[in-house]
């Protein structure tokens, strides 16, 4: 069985997830302290120790997938945004130039020679997409509830709708217990632990034909419209505007000022934008255009170490 995502660091969590019993699973942590000399050192010492607990707690959890990393394809195709009407191809095409949007963006004056990643990247996204294609008899999908993903559903609905593949979902829940009943709130499944992904597969269903025809139908709908941008709404996705989340970046432009990273981790964090972080810088340098915002200096290079304030 192929399992299917919709994002890069989802399919490297399915491959994590596959063998996760064996317990070697790598990691890094962050550590920001304003000690100094031995206090930073134990406190560095405890925050690896309650890491390594936490690891231990989740090793007890883990469920095996199985199968092998070929079987993981993902369709990290950006489908929330830009042009779905025109072919995807191996060479240039509108979906591709999407990509090298979000790849090339200056988030920190990265020095580095893109295009080789770029390339390299989107042969493997149209490598994965010829293995849908060949109509393999079962596919898993790993479902959440951001826009590329809910796309995604949509456009793999329509790919396969002719053929005989049995489409299986498994859907993450919005809101976890877990066993300590603790709750915790998810994004998308890049959120989820490689571990805990087994555990998630008594949510798994089957879409009979009727829904693979229906879902191949709203895609077909969204198609024709092309908007600009694809959002959720009461669990439908829709057309919208570029300018839908605006309102919402809108509600943390700072009181005095501040960096634009501050605005788009707000943006995500608090006001819960469903979109990665270089749309949101994206709208940000249209609403500086648009006079909104001013920018007032700098704390380093690139875009995100803008500062930026309110308009007079």
């Amino acid at each position: 069985m192929l399992e299917v995502c919709f994002g890069d660091s989802v399919k490297g969590a399915l491959a994590i997830a596959q063998h996760c019993e064996s317990g070697v699973i790598g990691g890094a942590i962050g550590f920001i302290t304003d000690k100094k000399g031995l206090p930073a050192l134990f406190a560095k010492r405890k925050a690896l120790k309650e890491y390594r607990r936490k690891q231990a707690e989740l090793q007890k959890q883990a469920v095996n997938l199985g199968s092998t990393r070929e079987d993981i394809v993902g369709i990290s195709l950006l489908l929330s945004q830009g042009d779905i009407d025109a072919p995807i191809c191996i060479e240039d095409c509108p979906r591709k130039g999407c990509i090298r949007e979000m790849f090339s963006f200056d988030r920190y004056h990265e020095q580095m020679e893109l295009e080789d990643s770029i390339q390299e990247f989107w042969t493997d996204c149209v490598n994965d997409l010829e293995k849908l294609k060949s109509n393999p008899p079962q596919i898993r999908v790993w479902l959440d509830s951001t826009p590329d993903a809910q796309c995604g559903l949509l456009f793999l609905a329509d790919l396969l709708k002719t053929g005989q593949t049995e489409i299986h979902v498994v859907a993450l829940p919005e809101r976890v217990t877990r066993q300590d009943n603790s709750v915790v709130e998810y994004r998308g499944w890049g959120e989820v632990e490689p571990q805990l992904y087994g555990s998630f597969l008594e949510n798994e269903t089957v879409l009979t034909k009727r829904e693979v025809l229906d879902l191949a139908g709203r895609w077909q709908l969204l198609k024709a419209e092309n908007a600009p941008l694809r959002v959720v709404e009461n669990g439908s996705v829709i057309s919208a505007d570029i300018s839908y989340y605006d309102d919402l970046i809108r509600k943390e432009y700072p009181r005095d000022s501040c960096i634009i990273a501050q605005i788009i981790g707000a943006a995500l964090g608090k006001q819960k934008v469903l979109m990665g972080d270089v749309f949101i810088a994206k709208r940000i340098q249209h609403l500086i255009a648009n006079g909104e915002l001013v920018v007032s200096g700098k704390t380093g290079d690139g875009f995100y170490r803008t500062v930026v304030k309110r308009a007079e």
